[in-house]
């Protein structure tokens, strides 16, 4: 299936499948620069090894796998040249020879590169010599361990002049790759032994992330794929178990990777309860008091946000993982890049204009854990009462920064962790209601601007000093305070009679 100037990524590979592939054989062109890694650079690996592989000196058998970054390779008439890579694969190769000697790849004939370079000869013998000394050290005494951890992404291309420009783009601007490209690497190794699967996955799994990319450039609050798993996602997983903390790439990975679970067959998904997988929604009883059973089941088709998933449920490998994707990328753009609940689209965009980004992924992220446990129920009034609580903060700060989502959710009420122990909306919504009572906006006065008009008033503390409140928090107010005069209109002016205004809006 060779075309024309093609460049495909085969995926992540362990490097022990990588050097035990019989089906391509590596070597390193004649035209490639010598072997030149240092013995600091080594040390500085084996140092990272064992901060990722080690607690406390002992190897954790749980800890997830090790990346080593990208290998590019030319396929070239059969043979597979390394345009990048080699002097982390030589690295490797040399370790293994000094620290397993017989079992060595090198010694049992299956893999050589050939350096023909002086320096690479010298450069590789000091490394031996260097690597002859640490064989008391952690890395060595566990490298069978390890090294069946560690993992590369595999670019292959028939073009040399694409490989050369593909090596100079990443290196050159230093473009990492993002956390959903290792996700989907992972995934899809489960589907091996299914090719029809595993083509049709990674196909859809593209476009999502195509979908999502390219829409992002029209609207600096929609998110990428890997921004939703990162700012979304595991976000709503983790809060609404009041784990109130941010995700480092190694807990991203080991949440939806390495913990990422298993159920017999790759090709048949495990469901749990959910608003989408419920046998039944009611009991009624007929005249002879027996009783039935009201049930809403649906199959699910071809409509994403339908399936029957939750979004803290555990994630099947594979499949289940794709399918988990294609859900909860479509609730957040149904709600948010459509705009498909038209209700919900006015306080949203208010939301986007009082709001920064860490209030506004916080807005985003609980109203689509809303939306996964009580679908369209009273949104409305849950999004505005949402918004009131934010905004509560909001004017009790002189700033909002990375770390506020989490203090309001900690000092405030976790409202997030309500959701997920709910069952019926109003709780949630009776929750928020008591998280943000009207005393938060006492202590303030207005000053009414020229000829009494109200659209100029400014919000000062009520102090001896007159002082105004920042300009942030009277833009917030004067946003705010027009949105509901548009709504229901209003005759008292002062903030603290929001909870009237949303009330007021909400039975009009």
């Amino acid at each position: 299936m060779k075309e024309k100037d093609t460049i495909f990524e085969v995926g992540t590979l362990r490097i022990n499948q990588l050097f035990h592939n019989t089906n391509i054989d590596l070597s390193i062109p004649e035209y490639q620069r010598p072997y030149v890694w240092s013995e600091s650079q080594i040390n500085e690996m084996l140092l990272d090894w064992e901060d990722h592989f080690f607690k406390n000196g002992v190897l954790q058998s749980d800890a997830v796998e090790y990346y080593l970054g990208a290998i590019m390779i030319y396929e070239n008439n059969g043979k597979y040249e390394i345009i990048d890579g080699q002097q982390r694969l030589t690295t490797l190769l040399i370790m293994d020879y000094v620290w397993r000697k017989n079992n060595s790849i090198l010694n049992e004939g299956k893999l050589n590169f050939d350096y023909k370079s002086k320096i690479s000869f010298n450069k590789i013998k000091e490394n031996q010599s260097f690597l002859e000394g640490k064989k008391s050290s952690l890395a060595a005494k566990n490298f069978n361990q390890i090294i069946s951890k560690l993992v590369v992404s595999v670019i292959i291309t028939n073009s040399e002049d694409r490989a050369f420009v593909l090596f100079d783009s990443q290196n050159n601007r230093g473009i990492p790759l993002d956390e959903v490209d290792f996700f989907k690497s992972y995934h899809l190794r489960e589907l091996t032994e299914y090719e029809n699967h595993l083509k049709y996955f990674a196909k859809k799994f593209d476009s999502i992330n195509a979908l999502n990319q390219s829409k992002n450039q029209n609207n600096k609050n929609l998110k990428t794929l890997n921004e939703l798993f990162v700012k979304q996602i595991w976000v709503i997983r983790f809060w609404s178990k009041n784990q109130l903390y941010f995700p480092s790439r190694k807990l991203l990975l080991e949440t939806f990777q390495n913990k990422t679970v298993s159920f017999g067959k790759v090709d048949e998904i495990k469901l749990f309860p959910s608003t989408n997988n419920a046998l039944g929604t009611s009991l009624v009883y007929d005249a002879q008091m027996r009783p039935e059973l009201k049930s809403t089941i649906k199959l699910f088709s071809s409509d994403s946000i339908d399936i029957p998933f939750t979004i803290n449920q555990p994630i099947q490998k594979g499949i289940g993982f794709f399918l988990y994707t294609e859900k909860y990328t479509s609730i957040f753009n149904y709600i948010f890049r459509d705009e498909k609940i038209e209700a919900l689209t006015p306080i949203t965009n208010l939301v986007y204009m009082v709001f920064n980004n860490y209030f506004i992924n916080l807005y985003q992220a609980v109203i689509v854990q809303y939306f996964d446990k009580f679908n369209t129920e009273r949104l409305e009034e849950f999004a505005k009462r949402l918004e009131h609580y934010l905004g509560a903060y909001r004017m009790n700060r002189s700033s909002i920064v990375a770390q506020s989502p989490i203090v309001l959710l900690r000092d405030f009420g976790n409202i997030m962790m309500d959701i997920q122990q709910a069952y019926l909306a109003i709780d949630v919504i009776d929750s928020l209601i008591k998280y943000t009572p009207e005393y938060f906006y006492n202590g303030y006065k207005y000053r009414i601007g020229v000829k009494d008009q109200l659209s100029s008033i400014t919000i000062q503390y009520n102090n001896d000093r007159d002082q105004d409140l920042t300009a942030a928090r009277q833009n917030y107010y004067r946003f705010v305070k027009a949105f509901y005069e548009k709504e229901i209109g209003f005759d008292n002016y002062q903030i603290k009679e929001k909870h009237n205004w949303i009330n007021g809006s909400i039975t009009k």
